[in-house]
């Protein structure tokens, strides 16, 4: 059985719900005061989109989070418009800053005549705390939706993913590009392993040394809205991202917090040696009240699974006792 300790965020709609997060492990430290862990995610209490506005925090064990000094949450202006909304964000460090993408849903006007407008923009930081102004990078206004854009550079090129609607379902995407600016045209990807009826919906993807790993997020399909059912997969290509092969459920919906669904998490590889990785993934409670958790896990044949027993209890780097302020430790409890 999993065993989530559950974040207290400070968010700046003041309900510490937040979902779709995305973490940048830097051992070195990044910033000011040389934080080693760095979050983005969005508030959205009780699935309210309007709140949806990246923010972000900082931790030096990837438990206990902080907003860091000189940072004035959210990072993006609230779209004036109520309905419209900024989401799904993702961050990578490349070349001394931290780059963050994030997509803009402007609400149709007129919804039965055209689709929403979806933009993904980027703005960038070489301190955490002084944000470049965002730049569009992609953008459309077909109903495609540019879902959950997941980036990485792979030392020569940056690559994005993205769920987008396409012949009446959705599919995963690939786009390619030398500066994150001008993408190249989409490729369709190949998802092998979901079962019959599930669909992608959101992901993030990090380079593995063997391969692209991913934490996948499925749900029912296009006729369930909010993504419905979501559930969480690992997934991994060996062909640069065309194809993926996917699991089944990393893990059951046992807690109350994610009973209604397990939402959009974030990977990163924490202890090379023993091939030990942090997972943070949102998830909401039946009463639509949004949450994040944060697990280890570890490399096993095709696949992730839980730490053994005594990985909650033995700091990596130290090899001491982790204690975990301002967090709330569900183990034993269901």
């Amino acid at each position: 059985m999993h065993r989530p300790v559950l974040l207290n965020l400070d968010t700046s709609d003041g309900s510490g719900q937040a979902t779709h997060p995305d973490v940048v492990h830097i051992p070195q430290g990044f910033g000011l005061k040389g934080w080693v862990y760095w979050m983005v995610c969005t508030p959205y209490p009780f699935a309210q989109s309007r709140f949806e506005n990246p923010e972000i925090f900082v931790s030096c064990d990837g438990v206990s989070w902080a907003t860091p000094d000189g940072v004035h949450n959210p990072l993006v202006p609230a779209p004036r418009t109520d309905g419209d909304h900024n989401s799904d964000p993702d961050m990578i460090l490349h070349d001394g800053k931290l780059w963050l993408f994030y997509r803009e849903t402007l609400r149709s006007k007129a919804p039965k005549k055209e689709p929403n407008e979806n933009t993904i923009y980027l703005t960038k930081s070489a301190d955490g705390m002084n944000w470049s102004k965002p730049v569009r990078v992609l953008s459309e206004k077909t109903g495609r939706q540019l879902l959950s854009p997941a980036v990485i550079h792979d030392g020569s090129r940056f690559v994005m993913w993205t769920v987008e609607a396409r012949d009446e379902k959705l599919r995963l995407i690939r786009r390619t590009s030398l500066n994150a600016m001008n993408w190249n045209l989409p490729e369709p990807c190949d998802i092998i392993g979901l079962d019959q009826g599930r669909q992608p919906w959101h992901l993030d993807v990090i380079r593995d040394k063997d391969r692209l790993s991913a934490l996948l997020i499925s749900y029912l399909g296009p006729d369930h809205s909010g993504g419905e059912g979501s559930r969480i997969h690992y997934a991994y290509s060996e062909d640069e991202g065309l194809t993926w092969s996917a699991g089944g459920f990393l893990f059951e919906q046992v807690y109350e917090f994610e009973s209604q669904l397990q939402y959009r998490g974030s990977l990163q590889l924490l202890d090379k040696e023993r091939q030990v990785y942090g997972l943070w993934y949102s998830a909401a409670s039946l009463r639509d009240m949004f949450s994040i958790g944060f697990l280890r896990m570890t490399r096993a044949e095709e696949g992730l699974r839980l730490c053994e027993p005594e990985w909650l209890q033995t700091g990596l780097a130290a090899g001491s006792e982790l204690e975990f302020p301002g967090s709330t430790d569900l183990r034993g409890s269901k």
